[in-house]
């Protein structure tokens, strides 16, 4: 009877702590989902974060990859139915974009300076931004024939403080 006893007790035990060790909550990553209903007045503001700079040489080879966390994004309202953005690391990277904008729209693209695109998320009343920004190099090989080669892509993510 004693071994009974102490096979449930055993059984007990190891079920007490298989409910103690699943009922640990575990650090759960914040959710951002795109904001499809943000404005222009949401939207625009500065925000800080991280990017890698990646720069090409003429044959189209990684010759130097720097991560920052000193990322930088300044968004403004720019007439009617534009925003101008300013994004880059100090001292290493900077463009200046500008793009249309619609409210309600997650993304923002602009081919000026390159290619510029670039997802808008939220989480509660915080906004994020993800994006890229590529610049090419044109080079005219003859009088009527020019090739684009991608010189860097300065890839960002960058959140506004609340």
């Amino acid at each position: 009877m004693k071994t009974h006893y102490k096979n449930v007790r055993h059984l007990l035990l190891i079920a007490i702590l298989l409910i103690g060790i699943s009922g640990c909550k575990k650090d759960e990553q914040p959710v951002w989902e795109r904001c499809t209903d943000c404005s222009l007045e949401q939207i625009t503001g500065t925000y800080a974060g991280k990017a890698t700079l990646y720069e090409y040489n003429t044959d189209s080879e990684l010759i130097n990859e720097v991560y920052s966390e000193e990322a930088y994004l300044e968004l403004t309202g720019s007439g009617s139915s534009g925003i101008a953005i300013s994004v880059g690391v100090i001292n290493l990277y900077n463009t200046n974009i500008s793009a249309g904008w619609e409210a309600g729209e997650y993304t923002i693209s602009s081919f000026s300076d390159g290619e510029f695109n670039a997802e808008i998320y939220r989480q509660g009343d915080q906004i994020k931004i993800k994006g890229i920004n590529k610049r090419f190099r044109e080079i005219v090989i003859e009088e009527d024939s020019v090739v684009v080669i991608l010189r860097s892509l300065f890839d960002f993510e960058v959140i506004k403080p609340e």
